[in-house]
């Protein structure tokens, strides 16, 4: 295997997107921090339209502060982000997410005393019935085990089942970009296996995925192009397919594998604090 190509000025060691695709998505040198804690140090990329993006690294790398930078949830304190040609470097997370950029975060967020369905509905207000309808319906065959328990109340689910629940309610109803983080966290196997299937579904309908995974066998078997994150910084980008090797030897086999018998042992989590970070000043 070839060693890592130095790093281009503008820190990356090739453009990601084909001439085809222009970017719905661009990072231009984007810094953001936690306090007096930076996490990320001049981090560019682009989601080409049409396309699925894995972005890979360690434990701690920065890949869920990315991911909350560019839905809004975290301000970047240098750079630029621009979504579908248009600066949203100050966007509010509300008017990102008007926008047709949807962030699905790690962990479930579900009414435990309300039934799968009453969830799903509450989570599709504000949209007509024939939409809400197509949403539903959508909701169901992309997890046929929650129509199985359309009925059942939330808080009673698996813990996988209700993680399948959280993602269903972003999931039905079409957005431009899809920004997944950590989506195998804590699922078995064969519940990431729907998981992953569903994406798939969602990118041959025309949704762009920015996929943020530990995991690298998922990731990559989605992903088109790879993004290789290293402690805030950008190594190494472009096509799948040139990087996987890379990418393995960047993440220990502890974490960048997912075994397809048993579940994988829980990882030590290390982005709630300051991922990787430098203190400033």
């Amino acid at each position: 295997m070839t060693p890592l190509q130095p790093l281009s000025p503008r820190g990356v060691a090739g453009p990601v997107q084909p001439p085809e695709h222009p970017p719905l998505l661009e990072l231009d040198q984007v810094e953001a921090g936690y306090g007096p804690y930076r996490a990320l140090f001049g981090v560019s990329f682009v989601v080409p339209a049409g396309s699925a993006v894995a972005l890979v690294g360690p434990n701690g790398a920065g890949k869920t502060t990315v991911a909350r930078v560019v839905s809004g949830l975290v301000r970047p304190s240098a750079g630029t982000i621009r979504f579908d040609g248009r600066d949203v470097t100050r966007w509010p997370a509300w008017r990102i997410a008007r926008a047709g950029l949807l962030h699905a975060p790690e962990g479930r967020s579900v009414f435990a005393s309300l039934s799968v369905e009453e969830n799903l509905v509450l989570a599709f207000k504000g949209v007509d019935r024939r939409t809400q309808a197509e949403a539903l319906e959508r909701a169901y065959s992309s997890f046929e085990r929650l129509a199985r328990r359309k009925d059942q109340a939330a808080g009673t689910l698996s813990g996988g089942e209700q993680r399948m629940l959280s993602l269903a309610k972003v999931l039905a109803l079409p957005r431009r970009l899809l920004v997944v983080d950590e989506l195998s966290l804590g699922l078995a196997p064969a519940i990431v296996d729907e998981v992953f299937d569903a994406l798939r579904r969602i990118l041959a309908a025309g949704t762009s995925i920015l996929v943020v995974e530990q995991h690298l066998e998922r990731a990559l078997a989605l992903a088109e192009h790879v993004v290789l994150l290293s402690r805030g910084r950008v190594l190494r980008e472009g096509p799948t397919a040139e990087l996987s090797a890379d990418a393995a030897v960047l993440i220990p086999p502890a974490v960048g594998t997912l075994g397809t018998g048993r579940p994988t042992p829980p990882q030590p989590r290390a982005e709630s604090d300051p991922p990787g970070g430098e203190r400033l000043g």
